[in-house]
């Protein structure tokens, strides 16, 4: 009888325990949840877009992530245009004025029509290339902005199923008066866009790279430009030849012409491209490591001048790499 007393009264002990573990666990999570409202909140009210983004629920745990679902996000200035996102998960969200960093992923995101941008970015090129319809789209958003030192890094990765993979890595400094130029003066930027401009001027370019690994993409061009069908099409030889033959002048009039253009390793950029043109690498990735640090606007002039000089010491500052 005293065993089973024992017995029973470690079983209710237990009970007891995980009740409160769990009813902790659940406050902590509620907690969690509330904390994470707050956050985006803040950030939407802070970019001015608390009426442009709305969500059907939220989830939070104490690890620290939140997941939104069902997300709508209405443009500005045209509330018919608009995205919605089936999930966005938000690794980190600090605002602040002096050192802000967001990290959010997200999955399902479609426009307005309830396809993936991609099919709308592609255009009329879409239907040649055999796309009557995409997967929705992924990504992540990673970014910085420290107010008080002026400096900005941002890391955007966008995953389109049957097209490809974008990654963009931007290192900017002296960009926050372009931030708060677009943040706050949006209805005078659209009546003057000389401001835009202005607040272009002092942004300047530590650090560019744009890498796309493909994921259907190019051998659906490879077959448009043979003259076949995008996906299931078969080049004759002649057609296989031609194409060949194409590709090769264009790489050899690209070694001719990037020493002109100040490009420092012209075989290794033009094969590089080349290869990727005939779907020989799957991969193609576009490094700019300006040194010192660009000056965007100085860039943009010194190209669109004309001067071949100008030119070539522009793009030599880029200190450009193209890889595969």
């Amino acid at each position: 009888m005293a065993a089973t007393k024992k017995f029973t009264l470690a079983v209710g002990t237990i009970a007891v325990v995980a009740a409160a573990a769990a009813a902790a666990w659940f406050g902590a999570n509620y907690y969690a949840k509330t904390q994470i409202e707050k956050k985006l909140n803040a950030y939407l009210v802070e970019n001015d877009i608390q009426n442009n983004v709305t969500w059907g629920s939220l989830d939070a745990s104490i690890l620290g992530n939140g997941s939104l679902h069902d997300v709508k996000v209405v443009r500005k200035d045209d509330p018919a245009k608009f995205f919605t996102i089936k999930n966005v998960t938000v690794h980190e969200l600090q605002t602040g004025s002096d050192n802000q960093k967001v990290d959010f992923a997200f999955s399902g995101l479609a426009d307005e029509t309830g396809n993936s941008p991609f099919r709308a970015a592609l255009m009329e090129k879409a239907g040649q290339l055999g796309y009557d319809s995409l997967p929705l789209l992924d990504g992540r958003l990673k970014g910085t902005l420290n107010e008080k030192q002026d400096t900005s890094d941002y890391d955007v990765t966008l995953n389109q199923p049957e097209v490809g993979n974008i990654n963009l890595v931007l290192k900017a400094d002296k960009i926050v008066e372009l931030v708060n130029t677009v943040r706050t003066r949006e209805e005078e930027l659209k009546s003057n866009p000389l401001l835009l401009i202005s607040a272009l001027s002092p942004v300047t370019i530590r650090q560019l790279n744009i890498k796309f690994d493909d994921a259907g993409l190019m051998p659906r061009v490879v077959k448009v430009q043979q003259g076949v069908a995008p996906v299931d099409g078969k080049p004759t030889a002649q057609q296989k030849e031609a194409f060949d033959a194409r590709l090769a002048k264009s790489e050899s009039d690209c070694r001719q012409q990037a020493p002109t253009l100040g490009i420092a390793d012209p075989e290794g950029v033009c094969t590089a491209v080349s290869r990727f043109m005939k779907n020989e690498a799957k991969s193609l990735n576009v490094q700019a490591s300006p040194n010192p640090p660009l000056q965007l606007m100085t860039f943009v002039m010194q190209t669109q001048m004309g001067n071949p000089q100008g030119i070539i010491k522009a793009v030599q500052q880029l200190n450009l790499k193209v890889t595969n």
